[in-house]
């Protein structure tokens, strides 16, 4: 449901890795608040380091390490009981948005480009009426889409209705219709 769950269930071992390696004896979760966000901190900068010696990856998981701080206090301050039923479909779009923005900074070779591409994802240029926010709004519907559907992450319902079948496929589409329009990018991990 949130970035926690994220890491639960993305790359289970290099999440169980960082936990059993690093977290857990830099002391987890015992201590202070702030004692715990230092442990969470330096166990994503380390992850981002990990993936290659670029200050963009190093960026990355500073930025889930912030991510994971937050949503730890945000988790701490409400209980799941009270929260109302929309709530879990809310806590699954902002993390799909949050680690979608992530993985800019993990594709991209230097900061500007990073820079670069966020701008073009939320604000369209001439030219690129179908390419920029009108994509990300389709995504997100697809999102949105498949977590209706969805109990859990791993979990699809595999009853969907015509109308469920329908909508996606038109919105499948949409996503096809604005990646032609777009230039080509490399297979990400061509490099290694």
């Amino acid at each position: 449901e949130g970035i926690a769950d994220f890491w639960r269930r993305w790359h289970i071992s290099l999440s169980s890795c960082l936990r059993d390696y690093l977290y857990i004896p830099l002391g987890g979760n015992r201590g202070t608040t702030l004692f715990v966000a230092r442990n969470l901190m330096l166990t994503m900068l380390i992850g981002g380091l990990w993936h290659g010696a670029s200050w963009t990856f190093v960026f990355w998981g500073g930025y889930h390490g912030a991510l994971l701080i937050a949503d730890r206090h945000w988790s701490a301050a409400r209980t799941r009981a009270t929260a109302p039923a929309w709530h879990r479909h809310a806590r699954q779009a902002v993390t799909f948005l949050l680690v979608m923005i992530g993985w800019v900074f993990f594709s991209s070779p230097t900061f500007g480009t990073a820079l670069g591409l966020l701008h073009a994802m939320v604000i369209p240029r001439a030219g690129t009426a179908i390419v920029g926010s009108g994509t990300l709004v389709v995504m997100l519907l697809i999102a949105a889409g498949v977590a209706h559907g969805a109990r859990n992450t791993f979990e699809m319902r595999h009853e969907w209705s015509p109308r469920m079948v329908s909508t996606l496929t038109v919105l499948f589409l949409g996503c096809l219709v604005a990646m032609y329009g777009a230039h080509a990018s490399p297979f990400l991990y061509f490099q290694f």
